[in-house]
C-alpha cells in the first residue's frame, strides 16, 4: 500500500464514552441513514483533524463530544491525528495531537493523546507524513503568515472532499473555492500538488519573489536618496556661490559630490574663514551669460531631438512602405516573370518588350532591396542619437535650474546687502543660514549608496533555478492528463444533453472545467451551460476521480481518499428540502432532535429498480466500485441518504446504517451533554 487511507474515525465523550467508525482501506465504504443523523459531520470531523482553524462540527456533536480523532494507514505505517472539541461559542485551542508509527493504539480518553504540538507545528508534521516537503515551512519565521505558495495539508482537502456544496453545483468546482480566504491558497499551491513544480522549486520561487520585492524597495530608496542628493547638491552650490562672493571659500569643482560640497560649506562658516572681498554684482553678468549659453544649447539640443524623432518615425514609415512594395514585386519571382522569352508565343516573331518589362521589374526589386538594407543600417544609429540627445537635454535642464538658482540667490544677496551696513553682518547672516541648512540635512544622505550587486546576483541565480517555461509545459501536461482521465470517467456516468459524448477540459487558471461537444462543429460549453443537476454531478464525480488518477500516477502527496456527500441529491428533487442535513445547522432544537424516531422527515431512501432514478444511481454506484477496484490504494467514503438493499456490494460496503427506527446516529443519544 503506497497511499494513505482512513482506517477509522473516533469520537470521545464525557465519562469515558467512546464511538468509533471503522473503514476498509482501498475499498468503497458507505455510511447511510436519515437526514440529521450526522452524516455530513463526518467530513467536518476529518477536516477538523487536518488542522482547520475553525471547528465546524454541529452543535449536537460539540455538546456531547470532548475530542475527535482520525487514524490513517499506509501499509504498515500508521498515523493518528486528534483534537479537542471546543464547547459551543468557544474557539478551538491552539494544540493538536499527531502520532506516527506502527501498531498505534487508538486513544479512548483525552489523557491518552500523544504528540502534542501547536496547530501549525502539527500541520507541518501531518504534511511531512503525507509527503509534503517540510523545509518550505521550516524556513519561515515563527511570526510569518502562511505564504500563498507554501503547500500544506490544508490545500489538498479540495481533492479529497466532495461536499454537498460541490456535488451538484454549477459554480463551485472544488471544495473551498467558494471561500475567498481559501481560494487563493488552493490555486497558488495547485501546481505543486499536480506535480508541475518540485518542493525546491516552490521554495526558490518564494525566495525569488521576496528577493525581487527587496530589490525593488532598495532601488526605490536609492532613487529617493539620489533625488535628495540632487537637491542637496543644488542648495549647497547656491550657498557656496554666496560664500564665494563673500570671499569665504573658493569656487567648488564641477564634479564635486555632495560630501565635498558639504565639507566646503562647513569650512566656509568656520571661525577660521576670513572675508577677502565684498559681494559684487559683477558675477551676476557671468551667471546671466552662462544661463544664455546653457539655454541656447538646450534649445538647440531639443530641436535636434525633435528632428531626430521625426526622422526615426519617417524611416520606420518608409521602411514599412518599401517592404510592402518589395513584397508586391516579389510576385515576379514566384511567377518566373524574369525569364520572359524574346519570342512571341502567338506569331513566333522576335520581340524585346517582355524582356524589357522583366528587366525593369528586376531593377526595381534590386533598388527596393538596397533601400531596405540602407534603412535597416541607419535606424539603430538614429535610435542611439535620440538616446544621446535625450540624456544631454536632461543634463542641460538640470544645469539651467542650478544657474537660475544661483542668479536668484545672487539677486537676493545684492538686495539683502543693501540692508546691511557692515560686511560682518552679511557674514553672520550667511553663517546662520548655512548652519541651519547643515543642521537639517538627513544624516542618511551622507552614507554611501547600498551595494545591490549581491542582491542582483542572487536573483539571477534563482531565475536560473526557476524555469518558467518548464513549469508552464508541465502544468499543461498535468491539465491534459487530468482532462483525459476525467473524460474517461465522464463517459461511464449518467448524463443528458448536451453532455452526451462530450469531453472534459480541465484548466488550473480559474480553475474551471469546460465541455467540448463531439464533432468538428461541437461547441465549447461552460458549467453554467449544462443546465442539469445530473450533468453537474457527473462533472464533479469525473473530475474528482480524474484528479486522483493523476495523483496516483505522479505519486503526489495527496491521500488516496475521496469523501462524497450524497450522490443521490439530483435524483430526489421533491425531497431535497426535506433531506437537508440538520446536523450542519446551528439550531439547538434541531440538534437535540437529531435522531428522534418520531421526526416526520424522511428516513433513508430505499431505491427500487422500476424508475430512471434507480438506473442512474446504480450507474454511479457501479462506477464507484469499478473505479476503486481498478485503482491502487484508492478509498471512497460515500455519505448517502439512499440505500440499495438488493445490491450485495453496497450492503457489504455499508459500515454504518443510521435510521430513526433504530435510533442510531453519529453520536449515540445516551451520551451525556457537556456542561462546559
Amino acid at each position: 500500500m503506497t497511499r494513505w487511507n482512513i482506517a477509522s474515525i473516533f469520537f470521545i465523550g464525557e465519562e469515558g464514552t467512546f464511538r468509533i467508525i471503522d473503514l476498509d482501506p482501498g475499498r468503497v465504504n458507505v455510511i447511510t441513514g436519515a437526514s440529521g443523523t450526522g452524516k455530513s459531520a463526518v467530513i467536518k470531523a476529518l477536516d477538523y483533524c487536518l488542522g482547520s482553524s475553525k471547528c465546524q462540527l454541529p452543535v449536537y456533536v460539540r455538546r456531547r463530544c470532548v475530542a475527535v480523532g482520525v487514524k490513517w494507514v499506509k501499509g504498515q505505517d500508521e498515523m493518528i491525528s486528534c483534537r479537542q472539541v471546543p464547547f459551543v461559542g468557544k474557539a478551538p485551542n491552539a494544540y493538536m495531537f499527531v502520532t506516527t508509527g506502527r501498531n498505534l493504539r487508538i486513544p479512548r480518553t483525552v489523557e491518552q493523546f500523544e504528540g502534542r504540538g501547536t496547530v501549525e507545528v502539527s500541520k507541518a508534521r501531518l504534511g511531512q507524513a503525507f509527503g509534503i516537503d517540510g523545509t518550505t515551512r521550516a524556513e519561515a519565521a515563527p511570526h510569518e503568515r502562511e505564504s500563498r505558495d507554501r503547500p500544506s495539508v490544508r490545500q489538498f482537502t479540495p481533492y479529497v472532499f466532495v461536499t454537498k456544496e460541490v456535488i451538484d453545483s454549477e459554480t463551485v468546482l472544488l471544495h473551498g473555492l467558494d471561500d475567498n480566504r481559501k481560494a487563493p491558497l488552493i490555486i497558488s499551491t495547485m501546481p505543486y500538488f499536480l506535480g508541475a513544480v518540485a518542493e525546491s522549486t516552490v521554495a526558490a520561487e518564494r525566495r525569488l519573489r521576496q528577493a525581487r520585492r527587496a530589490l525593488e524597495i532598495d532601488i526605490s530608496r536609492e532613487e529617493a536618496r539620489r533625488t535628495k542628493d540632487s537637491l542637496v547638491k543644488q542648495r549647497s552650490r547656491v550657498l557656496l556661490s554666496e560664500a564665494q562672493q563673500l570671499g569665504l571659500v573658493e569656487g567648488p569643482p564641477d564634479a564635486a559630490d555632495e560630501v565635498l560640497l558639504l565639507d566646503m560649506l562647513r569650512r566656509a562658516i568656520s571661525p577660521s574663514a576670513h572675508a577677502r572681498q565684498y559681494p559684487s554684482a559683477d558675477q551676476l553678468d557671468n551667471l546671466q551669460e552662462r544661463r544664455q549659453m546653457t539655454l541656447k544649447e538646450l534649445n538647440h539640443t531639443k530641436r535636434k531631438l525633435r528632428a531626430m524623432t521625426v526622422t526615426a518615425q519617417e524611416s520606420q514609415d518608409y521602411e514599412s512602405a518599401v517592404t510592402s512594395q518589395h513584397e508586391k514585386l516579389r510576385i515576379a519571382e514566384h511567377l518566373h516573370l524574369l525569364e520572359v522569352p524574346t519570342t512571341c508565343p502567338v506569331c513566333e516573331s522576335h520581340t524585346e518588350t517582355g524582356a524589357q518589362f522583366a528587366l525593369a521589374i528586376k531593377h526595381s526589386l534590386e533598388t527596393i532591396r538596397f533601400e531596405t538594407s540602407a534603412v535597416g543600417r541607419l535606424r539603430p544609429q538614429i535610435s542611439a542619437a535620440i538616446e544621446q540627445l535625450s540624456e544631454r537635454a536632461e543634463k542641460l535642464s538640470g544645469l539651467l535650474r542650478e544657474v537660475d538658482a544661483g542668479i536668484a540667490s545672487n539677486l537676493n544677496q545684492i538686495a539683502e546687502a543693501k540692508h546691511f551696513t557692515d560686511l560682518a553682518q552679511v557674514h553672520a547672516y550667511f553663517r546662520g543660514k548655512a548652519s541651519y541648512f547643515l543642521e537639517t540635512i538627513d544624516d542618511q544622505l551622507h552614507r554611501p549608496a547600498k551595494d545591490l550587486t549581491q542582491q542582483q546576483a542572487e536573483i539571477a541565480e534563482l531565475e536560473a533555478l526557476v524555469d518558467a517555461d518548464n513549469r508552464r509545459i508541465r502544468m499543461r501536461r498535468a491539465e491534459e492528463a487530468i482532462s483525459r482521465f476525467a473524460s474517461e470517467a465522464f463517459s461511464k456516468l449518467p448524463k443528458v444533453e448536451p453532455c452526451v459524448n462530450a469531453e472534459l477540459v480541465f484548466s488550473t487558471r480559474e480553475p474551471q472545467v469546460n465541455l467540448i461537444e463531439a464533432g468538428p462543429e461541437g461547441a465549447v460549453l461552460s458549467m453554467a451551460d449544462l443546465g442539469s443537476d445530473q450533468n453537474w454531478l457527473a462533472v464533479h464525480v469525473a473530475l474528482a476521480f480524474g484528479l486522483q488518477r493523476h495523483f496516483e500516477k505522479e505519486c503526489r502527496p495527496v491521500p488516496g481518499v475521496i469523501v462524497m456527500d450524497q450522490l443521490s441529491r439530483p435524483y430526489f428533487p421533491n425531497q431535497r428540502e426535506e433531506m437537508h442535513d440538520s446536523d450542519d445547522e446551528g439550531n439547538d432544537e434541531a440538534e437535540e432532535l437529531d435522531v428522534s424516531a418520531d421526526d416526520d422527515r424522511p428516513d433513508e431512501v430505499s431505491i427500487g429498480s422500476d424508475d430512471d432514478d434507480y438506473l442512474a444511481m446504480r450507474q454511479h454506484i457501479d462506477f464507484l466500485f469499478e473505479e476503486v477496484a481498478a485503482r491502487n490504494d484508492l478509498q471512497v467514503l460515500l455519505l448517502e441518504h439512499a440505500y440499495f438493499p438488493n445490491d450485495q456490494r453496497y450492503v457489504a460496503a455499508t459500515k454504518e446504517r443510521w435510521t430513526r427506527a433504530s435510533g442510531k446516529g453519529l453520536i449515540p443519544r445516551d451520551w451525556k451533554r457537556r456542561e462546559r
